[in-house]
C-alpha cells in the first residue's frame, strides 16, 4: 500500500497543480458570470437578467422584451449566499471547484460502499474527478459547462444515500430533485430507482417518499418556466437569441433529430484528438503532438479506465438498473443538434456519467489491478496536459500563443 499511496499523492498533487494552471489559462479566454448575475437578480426578487453586453448570446432567450437563461435555476440558487455576501464580484468558477470537491467525496463514499479499500476508493475518486469530462467542465468558466457539471455531484449524493447502510429516500429524492432543477434530462435518473423498486431493493413506501421531492422539484421548475415563458414546459430554447456559427449549421436540421445521432455517437465513441503537424500538407507530428477538437473526443481518450468495461466486463446486481438508466438518459441526448460543441471530450455524457460509473464498478472489483491504476494515471495526466489545447496552449510545457 505504501507505493500505491505514494502514487496517489503524486497524481493528486499533479492534478491540483494542473487545475490551477487550467483555471488561470481558461480565464484568459472564457470568463462568464451569468450565474452570478442571475443570483443577484433572484436576490432583488427578479427572474429575468439585466441587459448586459457580456451575456453569452448562445445561452440567452428573449421573451416579452426580457432576457432569460434557458437553464434550470439551481446553478444560481446555490450561489445566493455568496452573492449576497460578496456581491457580483464573487468568482463563478468557485462553483466548479465545489463540484469537484463534492464529487470526490461522493465517489469515495460510493466506492467504499461497494467494498473497495480506502486506497482504491481514493484512486476511483481521483479518476472520476480528474479523468472524466467532469474535470474540464468544472475548471472552464463557461456557464453551460457549470450548469451541466453541477448536476453530477447531486446525482452522486442521491446514490450515496441509496447505497448507505440505511437508505434515506427523502434525501435521495431531494438531491435527485435538485439535479433536475439543474438539468431536466435527469428526470430519467428516476428510472434507476424505479428498477431498484421492481427488484425489491426499495420498498413501496421508500419509493413513494423518494418521489415526493422529485415531484415538488418538477412542479417548481414548471412554475419557474411559466413565470418566464407562460408555459410549464418551455425552458426558453424556442426563444434563444441566436445560434452562433458553426452550431447554426447543425441547427438547420432541427434541434432534436435522428440525423444528429451518428455525429453524437462518433464524438462519444470514436473521435480521436487531432494531431499537431509541422506542415498542413505533410504528416510529421510536432510536440506536444496532440490537441483537442472542440467537436469532441471519445471517452476512451479522456477516461481510459472505461476500457475495463470492454476488456474485463462483469456484472453485479445493479447492472440492469444502471444500464437501462444510462440508455434512457443518453438516447434523447444523442439526438441533440450541438454535439456539445465546444468541449473537451463529450460533455453531454455528464448526465449519465454517474450510472456509467456504476456499470464500471463490477469490472474493477474486488480491487484495482495494476492495469486499472495505470489507466487512471494515464487518464489524469492526459486531461491535465491537454485540456488547454482547446486554445492551442500548453502551460505545462511553457507553450503559449
Amino acid at each position: 500500500m505504501g507505493m500505491k499511496f505514494l502514487l496517489f499523492i503524486l497524481l493528486f498533487l499533479f492534478a491540483i497543480f494542473s487545475s490551477v494552471l487550467i483555471i488561470t489559462t481558461a480565464a484568459k479566454y472564457n470568463s462568464d458570470n451569468s450565474l452570478i448575475l442571475q443570483a443577484a437578480q433572484f436576490l432583488k426578487g427578479h427572474i429575468s437578467l439585466e441587459p448586459n453586453k457580456d451575456l453569452p448570446v448562445g445561452d440567452i432567450s428573449i421573451y416579452g422584451g426580457k432576457y432569460y437563461m434557458y437553464f434550470g435555476p439551481f446553478g444560481s440558487i446555490v450561489l445566493l449566499p455568496f452573492v449576497a455576501f460578496f456581491g457580483k464580484s464573487f468568482p463563478q468558477i468557485t462553483e466548479g471547484i465545489g463540484i469537484l470537491v463534492v464529487s470526490f467525496f461522493a465517489i469515495y463514499s460510493i466506492s467504499k460502499s461497494h467494498k473497495f479499500s480506502k486506497i482504491d476508493s481514493l484512486f476511483l475518486a481521483l479518476f472520476f474527478v480528474f479523468s472524466t469530462v467532469l474535470f474540464s467542465t468544472s475548471v472552464i468558466n463557461i456557464t453551460s459547462y457549470l450548469v451541466e457539471a453541477l448536476a453530477v455531484p447531486l446525482v452522486l449524493l442521491s446514490l450515496v444515500f441509496y447505497f448507505s447502510e440505511k437508505k434515506r429516500p427523502l434525501l435521495i429524492g431531494l438531491f435527485l430533485g435538485l439535479a433536475i432543477l439543474s438539468r431536466i434530462t435527469l428526470i430519467f435518473a428516476v428510472v434507476f430507482f424505479l428498477f431498484e423498486f421492481i427488484k425489491k431493493r426499495l420498498t413501496k413506501q421508500q419509493f413513494i417518499f423518494l418521489l415526493i421531492p422529485v415531484i415538488f422539484s418538477c412542479l417548481f421548475l414548471g412554475a419557474y418556466n411559466y413565470l418566464r415563458f407562460h408555459s410549464f414546459l418551455e425552458s426558453g430554447y424556442n426563444y434563444h437569441i441566436e445560434e452562433p456559427y458553426p452550431l447554426s449549421k447543425n441547427y438547420e436540421f432541427g434541434r432534436t433529430n435522428l440525423i444528429h445521432i451518428p455525429a453524437n455517437l462518433y464524438s462519444f465513441f470514436i473521435k480521436p484528438p487531432e494531431p499537431i503537424l509541422f506542415y498542413d500538407k505533410g504528416f510529421v507530428f510536432r510536440f506536444p503532438y496532440l490537441k483537442a477538437d472542440p467537436w469532441g473526443m471519445a471517452i476512451w481518450f479522456t477516461s481510459p479506465l472505461f476500457l475495463m468495461l470492454i476488456f474485463n466486463f462483469r456484472k453485479n446486481k445493479y447492472f440492469m438498473s444502471s444500464l437501462i438508466t444510462t440508455i434512457c438518459i443518453a438516447v434523447p441526448i444523442f439526438t441533440w443538434y450541438s454535439v456539445g460543441f465546444a468541449q473537451f471530450g463529450y460533455r453531454y455524457a455528464l448526465d449519465f456519467l454517474p450510472f456509467l460509473f456504476l456499470l464500471l464498478i463490477p469490472c474493477l472489483s474486488p480491487g484495482l489491478s495494476k492495469k486499472a491504476i495505470a489507466l487512471i494515471a494515464i487518464g489524469v495526466i492526459f486531461n491535465c496536459i491537454y485540456i488547454t489545447s482547446l486554445w492551442d496552449v500548453y502551460p505545462h510545457f511553457g507553450i503559449y500563443k
